[in-house]
């Protein structure tokens, strides 16, 4: 479980992702809404990027890294929450609360210029209409209303189904695990396999810019059911990647008679790391057939009990490498190709669109409520992804979980192929059509 610090670091995520997505689409134009909501995806991936290089520098001082990692965080939260309080309120907040001077100020520096009169009594015009239709309801709670509407459950339903699409075909799994699962199939050392990240990073953060431009010119719609596409295939390619590594995993050495425990059981290096209690200590070459199943030692799991790599001394004496929880196979570069591929398509997909379009389905009366049902699930998915990803991996193996997220991605792009409407160069209140139905509302 989760200790209350990690908690509370989650919690304030996700008030932040449904307020950032919510006050962008608000003061944003129509032709510019999904761009400017798209905008967060390459910050959020400059900021991944920048905390993978962070943690890739300092993983070379194994003793007080953590600290300085947790430092340089520290710092970037709080020059955010200086730099918000000099951030503007959302227009359409202000009209809510029958403060049109403010309203019009506030426009006025999101917009630059003092000819907003007109946009102004148009989001009073809407406002009035819309709470015209809280009247016609009958009043009470807001979240009853949204579900007694049919308009707004159907919009309720394909905002959060996108947002449990896209957390459980493993996308926060990739960014979090995106070392461990470079260094599970095939590189060993822990600096290297956050070095590779960095680079597969970097295909995010190309992509995520690539993307800006994609959600208005190609859509929401098609974007989306392309980019589970995309997670579906990159999905299979790292769950394959695994699946050879336990097909063709190298042999235990058996000979060993001065081994007496559990880790001279196993008869493969796959089998030898998924135990906690054992490693496996093999020759450094290009080619590895072979290798010695060893108990860790007590103190520290980057030493082995006994044998040749009990020490950093043996191991550079007899050209040793000792493999904790990885096997080391001759394919590793596959999955890192699959990581960079389910990146890419991440990146203009499946990253910024849940966000876009949860700002986007709702009427005014009900957007934010709506858009912070669609963020609770997404962090309510992220969550019980990230906190039960390694156990999963111990109960059906790495290449088992890939291939369920491919699943998962799979059905979501079917989903979005049919409940899915085009949002793409719509007004806000246009898109409530979309999603209103032919029949009276029942």
């Amino acid at each position: 479980m989760k200790p209350p610090d990690e908690w509370n670091e989650e919690l304030h995520k996700g008030i932040a992702c449904a307020a950032t997505a919510v006050y962008v689409a608000e003061c944003s134009p129509s032709h510019l809404r999904g761009r400017l909501i798209g905008l967060s995806q390459p910050f959020l991936t400059i900021g991944i990027l920048f905390g993978t290089i962070i943690s890739a520098l300092f993983s070379y001082d194994k003793k007080n890294g953590w600290r300085y990692i947790w430092g340089i965080q520290a710092l970037f939260s709080c020059t955010q929450f200086f730099a918000l309080i000099f951030l503007p309120e959302s227009p359409h907040w202000f009209i809510q609360k029958s403060r049109k001077d403010e309203a019009t100020k506030a426009l006025i520096g999101i917009r630059n210029t003092k000819d907003v009169g007109e946009e102004i009594q148009e989001i009073e015009a809407n406002f009035n209409e819309i709470q015209e239709s809280i009247a016609k309801l009958g009043g009470g709670n807001l979240l009853v209303k949204m579900l007694k509407t049919r308009s707004v459950r159907r919009a309720l339903v394909v905002g959060c189904a996108i947002q449990l699409f896209a957390q459980f075909s493993g996308v926060n799994t990739v960014i979090f695990y995106s070392g461990i699962i470079i260094q599970m199939s095939g590189v060993g050392n822990v600096s290297s396999a956050l070095w590779d990240s960095v680079i597969v990073n970097c295909f995010s953060l190309t992509f995520a810019i690539i993307g800006m431009w994609l959600v208005d010119s190609v859509g929401r719609r098609k974007l989306s059911i392309i980019g589970l596409l995309g997670l579906f295939f990159s999905s299979l390619c790292i769950g394959t990647t695994f699946l050879m590594e336990a097909i063709y995993s190298p042999r235990v050495n058996t000979t060993n008679d001065f081994l007496n425990d559990t880790c001279s059981t196993y008869s493969q290096c796959n089998d030898c790391v998924r135990d906690a209690d054992c490693g496996f200590c093999y020759e450094d070459i290009r080619d590895v057939i072979d290798g010695d199943c060893l108990p860790v030692n007590d103190t520290s799991h980057l030493i082995s009990e006994v044998g040749a790599c009990n020490s950093s001394l043996s191991r550079s004496k007899y050209s040793m490498k000792w493999a904790y929880d990885y096997c080391p196979v001759s394919f590793s570069w596959v999955a890192i190709i699959g990581l960079s591929l389910y990146l890419m398509f991440y990146a203009p997909g499946m990253g910024p669109l849940p966000w876009t379009i949860n700002a986007e389905i709702y009427p005014l009366w009900a957007r934010s409520t709506g858009n912070a049902l669609g963020s609770m699930t997404a962090w309510i998915c992220n969550l019980i992804i990230a906190v039960s990803f390694l156990s999963f991996v111990e109960l059906i193996r790495s290449y088992g979980v890939f291939y369920v997220m491919a699943s998962v991605a799979l059905i979501g792009s079917v989903f979005c192929f049919f409940f899915l409407p085009e949002t793409k160069n719509k007004s806000l209140e246009e898109i409530e059509i979309l999603f209103s139905p032919k029949k009276p509302n029942v």
